[in-house]
């Protein structure tokens, strides 16, 4: 039988320290070679463009797929879950909320291992869909002196400031990029932007970035000069960085990085390897983040006994 999981009754069952969890064992699977991730294909058509990613895990005994579909009329996301050994399609689910929350935890599983800190001042660059998620994952795992938020449109950031305030964050809003990362330990963007907005400049107090707004090559929001200016750079796939990541991208070409001195999260969380000095983490998402929540969510469905199922075969 296959479990069929809403929109809704995902949120209902999505609890941000255990998708952290969930998130940081996937990549120390990774990073142990128990755990396979694909990097994302896109099929482009004239209005819209599929996006497919997938990953299995051999502790987990799953394997699972995202796809979603964007056009003029949305993103639509929807993970599909599988038993290895059975084939069996274990759960179908949508996944917007999902992505929102396993992105923010790679941030925080980024930021617990390289930062390593307990408590810290953050500078959240961003206001849309996932900037709270990015703010609950980070407070899972270090104490949040203050959250310094900026957003390209003002009343934006203002409301969101708000909203943070009224999670329990303390919480407010700045005018410009320089002014909102000046003083903070920890940055992390979220945002769409086409062009940088922070330099070498604005971050080079910083300890550690997490930078996870955009996964299109022309795309970025950290200079070039900045990436060049990190002790330690690390993404969550090698392979789909070099062909997705705009910030590391334009820095390779500009000359300030190159793919070589590029480490991957899992060996870190896994202890295979360690993050020097000031740190940047380029997250783009990836499908192994997907499957860990999704079994995640599937095992709390099916403990619960009261979600829809289905007869596939």
């Amino acid at each position: 039988m296959t479990i069929f999981l809403s929109e809704g009754d995902v949120e209902a069952l999505l609890r941000m320290d255990e998708v952290v969890g969930a998130v940081e064992d996937a990549f120390r699977r990774l990073g142990s070679g128990e755990a396979e991730n694909y990097m994302r294909t896109r099929t482009r058509g004239p209005a819209s463009v599929l996006s497919v990613m997938h990953a299995t895990s051999a502790h987990l005994g799953r394997g699972g797929l995202k796809a979603y579909m964007s056009s003029k009329g949305g993103t639509r996301f929807l993970t599909v879950l599988f038993d290895t050994s059975s084939s069996t399609p274990l759960a179908v689910m949508a996944a917007d909320m999902l992505g929102r929350f396993r992105t923010g935890a790679a941030s925080a599983v980024a930021t617990k291992h390289l930062y390593g800190k307990g408590s810290g001042t953050v500078a959240l660059f961003g206001s849309g869909r996932q900037a709270l998620t990015q703010a609950l994952a980070l407070g899972a795992v270090m104490k949040l002196n203050e959250v310094r938020v900026w957003s390209r449109t003002r009343s934006h950031g203002e409301a969101f400031a708000k909203l943070l305030q009224e999670r329990g964050f303390e919480a407010r809003q700045f005018e410009t990029p320089a002014k909102a990362a000046q003083g903070a330990d920890v940055v992390s963007t979220i945002t769409s932007s086409k062009e940088a907005f922070l330099g070498k400049v604005d971050l080079e107090h910083v300890s550690h970035v997490n930078i996870c707004g955009g996964n299109v090559p022309d795309h970025a929001e950290v200079t070039a000069e900045a990436v060049g200016s990190f002790d330690t750079v690390v993404v969550d796939d090698l392979a789909q960085a070099k062909a997705e990541y705009g910030d590391l991208i334009q820095a390779v070409t500009a000359g300030r990085f190159a793919w070589e001195s590029a480490v991957e999260l899992g060996p870190v969380v896994a202890g295979r390897m360690k993050g020097q000095g000031r740190t940047l983490f380029k997250s783009g998402g990836v499908a192994l983040e997907d499957v860990a929540t999704a079994s995640l969510l599937y095992e709390k469905a099916k403990s619960l006994g009261r979600y829809p199922e289905f007869q596939f075969y």
